[in-house]
């Protein structure tokens, strides 16, 4: 068990920039999580890359088209797997958009142990929630 109530979890990351994608993935993995990165997929793609993995949390770029493709494939599939929408900038706008589609959470950088313990918390707990 890390610390606070997350335990080492599988992470895929899918459609983050290369320097989000490596600044996540070293929070991540330094808090003993494995974590995964893809470019965009298309949603079946994405799927099946998932459910190799047995992912227990997803992270996704904040472009609209992208998470709200991802979101209603795994709604169909995995309902309750949580996904984490990831944006460069913190905008309250996009955020809000991003939970109204049925995201779990929200981030931008910069990313820290504290903060990345918060969101999987935050995403674990809503999909307990589901």
């Amino acid at each position: 068990m890390l610390q606070g109530n997350v335990p080492a979890s599988k992470i895929v990351l899918f459609g983050l920039a290369d320097d989000l994608a490596e600044n996540s993935r070293k929070v991540l993995a330094e808090q003993g999580h494995v974590v995964f990165a893809y470019p965009v997929l298309p949603a079946a793609q994405a799927l099946n890359v998932i459910e190799q993995i047995q992912a227990n949390f997803v992270f996704c770029a904040a472009e609209p088209e992208i998470y709200k493709a991802l979101l209603a494939a795994i709604r169909q599939k995995m309902a309750g797997l949580p996904l984490v929408v990831v944006s460069r900038l913190p905008e309250t706008g996009a955020w809000l958009d991003a939970l109204q589609a049925g995201a779990s959470d929200y981030c931008a950088p910069p990313f820290d142990s504290t903060s990345m313990r918060w969101v999987l918390e935050s995403a674990r707990a809503s999909r307990c929630a589901a």
